[in-house]
């Protein structure tokens, strides 16, 4: 990623994300939107320029189609996939497997050997993709709502 294209990625991951916030988030305080920003601003504090952190783009026929971010610990061996983003007309055509794999490809050469992410409860189509990739659970935060 160049850096007008990061420019454009960070501000439509801060709306994407404070969305995810939304749904997912179930506390009173801080507005998702603030939230989002100011947890991206300190996960990124240099942008793309943030050392261990490698942002992509993804592309068919040289057009974007999502993007990528990812940390990696060297010294730990791991690596921590902070987004994969397919935009929704190119989903369940395959990407996320292709890009999944040319990643554990490129750890691999990193020789990490843990690989791990996040996913939100709600997102069933992350969670069956990362599943069948062979990713297990690692643990579990879990909700109920009182009222």
């Amino acid at each position: 990623m160049n850096e007008e294209e990061f420019r454009l990625y960070f501000k439509n991951k801060i709306e994407r994300y404070s969305d995810v916030l939304s749904e997912n988030v179930h506390e009173e305080g801080e507005i998702p939107s603030s939230k989002a920003r100011k947890q991206l601003n300190n996960l990124l504090p240099e942008g793309r320029k943030t050392p261990n952190h490698y942002l992509f783009n993804i592309y068919k026929d040289e057009q974007t189609i999502g993007f990528v971010w990812i940390k990696v610990e060297v010294e730990k061996k791991s690596a921590f996939l902070y987004e994969i983003f397919i935009l929704e007309e190119y989903r369940a055509k395959g990407f996320g497997t292709a890009v999944i794999n040319i990643i554990e490809d490129w750890l691999k050469e990193k020789e990490i050997n843990y690989f791990k992410l996040h996913v939100f409860g709600n997102n069933t189509g992350a969670y069956k993709l990362y599943e069948r990739l062979g990713f297990g659970i690692a643990g579990i935060n879990m909700l109920k709502s009182i009222y």
